[in-house]
């Protein structure tokens, strides 16, 4: 019998752009949050002393590789160390492997796969040979089929393991093609468990033999909701017991809440906050989107509140303890047919807010972010008067256009 750990798209220093307007200590807890759930995997290994970790690709989030990065997971790493279990790590296309010389290096019980396809050994403290077969990318884009370099099943190793960081042909996803590969490219490998990365949903491909997406361990928006961990596998031969760890230090959560029969202040929020206090229960922390549906009934001026933004700041009036539940967005579902006069009210304040961020400072701002990064800066042109006066007319006429889309629509339906 042999036990491990798989982990995947850890995404160390994410950078979380989009929420650094929250509270100071909530945006600390927030960034460190990666962090946290890479400390989490590890004290999940020590505490079952497995015999190994297999962590497939995206281990950074970023190919620059901060230096707080690195040595947060060297320290993770030596904690491994201590307890005398070997690391297994390939690269994917985050955090692809250049630039070598800016590179720490790992404790000597962590093993790092080359760009080529290679096959690492270990013998368990029960004597099982094993043999893991992997690579790393050696740039953002890989669409070479690394798949048909694996080796079939080495004669002499009791469980060999492969680990891809890739895109499964067929599967339904926004990730593009990263070292394609089928179901059955692996299976015809004849190994025992396959390790994958990228998708950073938990997913099953297959049960014989095991073949999984470990998701990633912390979710890093409010697209990358639920649970996230990674797995503890246990083969015997010809039998699997897989079993998800938590690993999240921040749970995302999208809710509906229906707003049928409902119209005032009160009965929105008294709604909303009954859904919160559910959530107070499990002790977790949330970051939770709300989408109201079923807002038909609503007086305008509680509809003005809510798109407004009113609120939603009411609801993120919390205290700097833990566990916390932070209502980051609050949503009006849109409806296939929608009030005339609703419409209209929803356009005059969509053309408040292209007023108001119109203005010098308020459009500084809000741009702020992407003048961040060296790479995007040299590509903008200056934020003067002219560049924000055509940024603000092309924007009136995409809303123009998509609410004429709608009701063109809706009239046709």
């Amino acid at each position: 019998m042999v036990q491990f750990i798989h982990g995947a798209d850890l995404h160390l220093d994410s950078p979380f752009i989009g929420l650094k307007t929250v509270p100071d200590f909530l945006w600390e807890k927030i960034y460190q949050s990666t962090f946290t759930a890479l400390t989490n995997l590890v004290n999940h290994a020590i505490e079952k002393q497995v015999d190994f970790v297999l962590l497939a690709g995206d281990i950074y989030d970023s190919d620059d590789r901060s230096v707080k990065a690195q040595a947060f997971l060297k320290t993770e790493m030596e904690r491994l160390n201590q307890a005398e279990i070997p690391v297994f790590i390939c690269h994917g296309n985050h955090d692809y492997i250049e630039n070598s010389g800016l590179h720490l290096k790992m404790p000597e019980n962590v093993e790092l796969f080359s760009e080529t396809v290679e096959t690492k050994w270990l013998t368990t403290k029960n004597g099982e040979r094993i043999a893991v077969s992997s690579f790393s990318y050696n740039s953002r884009w890989m669409t070479k089929r690394m798949i048909t370099e694996y080796p079939k099943k080495h004669a002499t190793a009791d469980f060999h393991i492969g680990m891809l960081h890739g895109f499964s042909e067929g599967l339904e996803t926004s990730h593009g093609h990263y070292a394609p590969f089928t179901i059955n490219e692996l299976k015809s490998k004849g190994y025992d468990y396959w390790a994958l990365g990228h998708i950073h949903t938990r997913q099953v491909l297959a049960t014989q033999p095991p073949i999984l997406y470990a998701g990633n361990t912390q979710g890093r928006s409010s697209k990358e909701t639920g649970i996230k961990g990674c797995e503890l596998v246990t083969l015997t031969l010809g039998e699997s017991s897989i079993e998800t760890l938590e690993t999240q230090d921040i749970q995302w959560e999208t809710f509906e809440i229906s707003l049928a029969k409902q119209s005032t202040l009160d009965d929105v929020y008294r709604k909303i906050k009954e859904t919160i206090e559910i959530k107070e229960g499990s002790q977790k922390n949330y970051l939770l989107t709300i989408e109201l549906v079923d807002t038909k009934d609503l007086l305008p001026n509680v509809l003005k509140k809510i798109i407004q933004g009113e609120l939603l700041e009411a609801l993120q009036q919390i205290s700097a303890t833990e566990p916390f539940i932070w209502v980051n967005q609050l949503k009006i579902q849109k409806r296939a047919t929608e009030d005339p006069t609703e419409k209209m009210f929803i356009m005059e304040e969509w053309l408040h807010g292209i007023e108001e961020l119109s203005k010098e400072n308020q459009f500084n701002q809000s741009t702020n972010s992407l003048f961040d990064f060296a790479l995007i800066e040299d590509l903008l042109e200056s934020r003067d008067e002219d560049y924000r006066s055509r940024i603000m007319k092309q924007s009136l006429m995409e809303i123009s256009a998509e609410l004429t889309n709608e009701s063109r629509d809706n009239h046709e339906n």
